[in-house]
């Protein structure tokens, strides 16, 4: 297979909705949070998201990914820090389609059983591409999909949507200038 050279059209590759991983099945709680009324609107969905990527599993997401970049052989304490037995189920999960799209399709072998974010890490590396291109990426990806939730199940409309999905740009921003 001939490699892609341009490190940012293989994230575009990985992150588009057309990657076959599973996470659509996935809202991170966001749904039960929804129907339980705990968020209703476009302010409850920033202060969720916010507390995501500033305090909670987007900020240990982007130590983690760091330390498989930094050759840190860490999956078991990835899966050992989900939150719930059904998010590592989750986690396996998708890294697990991961892992076969690049098997079958990119000609990259990875560990079974391993968590989305290591696999995601150990193929960024294989593909030389550079933590802080993969990290933007996957925050923003992260954050969108949950936005597209929120369009979906609460009276938010999608200009709501892509308003959050924009002031996020300058919240990842902050927060890796912070990290």
């Amino acid at each position: 297979m001939n490699k892609i050279k341009d490190s940012l059209q293989i994230l575009q590759i990985w992150f588009s909705s057309s990657f076959p991983i599973g996470s659509y099945a996935y809202s991170h709680g966001l749904e039960a949070l929804i129907d339980n009324k705990k968020i209703n609107n476009k302010n409850d969905v920033h202060e969720f998201l916010y507390a995501l990527l500033f305090y909670g599993t987007l900020r240990n997401d982007y130590i983690f990914i760091k330390e498989v970049y930094n050759s840190n052989e860490i999956n078991e304490l990835i899966l050992a820090n989900a939150s719930s037995k059904e998010r590592q189920i989750e986690m396996i999960n998708m890294g697990n389609s991961f892992r076969k799209i690049m098997k079958d399709s990119w000609e990259l072998s990875l560990p079974k059983n391993t968590s989305f974010i290591y696999c995601l890490a150990k193929a960024g590396i294989h593909f030389n591409i550079s933590f802080d291109d993969l990290i933007i990426f996957y925050l923003q990806s992260f954050i969108s999909n949950l936005i597209n939730v929120c369009v979906k199940h609460i009276p938010m409309s999608q200009i709501e949507g892509q308003a959050l999905n924009f002031n996020f740009v300058d919240y990842i921003q902050k927060f890796l200038n912070q990290s």
